[in-house]
């Protein structure tokens, strides 16, 4: 009888932790650094602002760049009226990855008066084009690429005079998992003017995208707020386009599908006040 008990005691045991451990098939599970080891490795919204740079673990199985709001404007002539002058047009400037990690373009350049299609290449270290997004419009991504070798790519936009931005395939490092990992911009505080020319009013503030990500099933890993205001002759020294000066880098992730996610996020794009 006793045996019987420590056979059953055992069993109960091996039960439970394997109801713990093992996720049911079909529910689509929120990654945060809390829940999660394979999240541990990547930079933080506050490191990938400072250095313009992030190196993403091998648990990335695709990373979604975003192309931030404003990102149409010259460099040289016109960064005052961009969100920021780190990451600027891409979020991160400087991607390193695993081989074998998939890219994405997200378009989150808000049309104002007219729209902002952009076109990025990526060219390998010759010079040649490895892959063309084709016009992307506001809200829209690029289908994914896996880039054919490790090496550093320049990332060009054909639209418009921007910086370029650069990627690195490690060769020594290869994906081997299924999240999928990116920055967002949101307007830290919530706005006095949310709507656009149309008069559509437009939600998106940090705590607005604190609440829609994780109802979308993304989870936040980490965010950095920072103040860019450079406009001397503008009201409260920003340009009125980006609506504030004080704005929030997210760096977000999840292990829903890519259609999904996709699809989530550029509805994510459209609700935010940055039009």
């Amino acid at each position: 009888m006793l045996r019987f008990r420590i056979v059953i005691f055992f069993a109960f045991i091996v039960s439970a932790y394997a109801l713990v451990s093992y996720p049911s098939p079909g529910v689509t599970y929120a990654t945060t650094t809390s829940s999660s080891s394979n999240t541990d490795s990547i930079p933080t919204a506050e490191g990938v602002h400072s250095t313009e740079s992030m190196k993403v673990p091998p648990s990335v199985g695709t990373f979604v760049t975003l192309i931030p709001n404003e990102a149409h404007e010259n460099w040289s002539d016109e960064q005052h009226k961009l969100i920021t002058d780190k990451n600027s047009y891409y979020v991160p400037s400087n991607l390193i990855i695993p081989n074998g990690t998939a890219l994405v373009f997200l378009h989150a350049d808000a049309p104002w008066d007219t729209p902002n299609p952009h076109t990025i290449e990526i060219q390998d270290s010759t010079g040649n084009v490895v892959y063309s997004t084709g016009q992307l419009d506001y809200t829209s991504s690029s289908e994914p690429i896996i880039l054919p070798s490790p090496g550093t790519y320049d990332v060009i936009d054909k639209s418009y005079d921007t910086k370029e931005a650069k990627i690195t395939v490690l060769d020594n490092e290869t994906s081997n998992g299924n999240l999928i990992l990116g920055g967002f911009y949101a307007p830290t505080n919530q706005v006095e003017n949310t709507q656009d020319n149309d008069g559509v009013s437009h939600p998106g503030s940090l705590q607005y995208y604190k609440e829609a990500f994780n109802n979308d099933g993304f989870g936040i890993l980490s965010e950095y707020n920072f103040t860019y205001a450079t406009c001397d002759y503008c009201p409260g020294e920003y340009w009125p386009d980006n609506k504030s000066g004080e704005h929030t880098l997210l760096i977000y992730s999840t292990q829903q599908t890519l259609s999904d996610a996709l699809d989530k996020l550029g509805k994510l794009v459209k609700d935010n006040v940055y039009i």
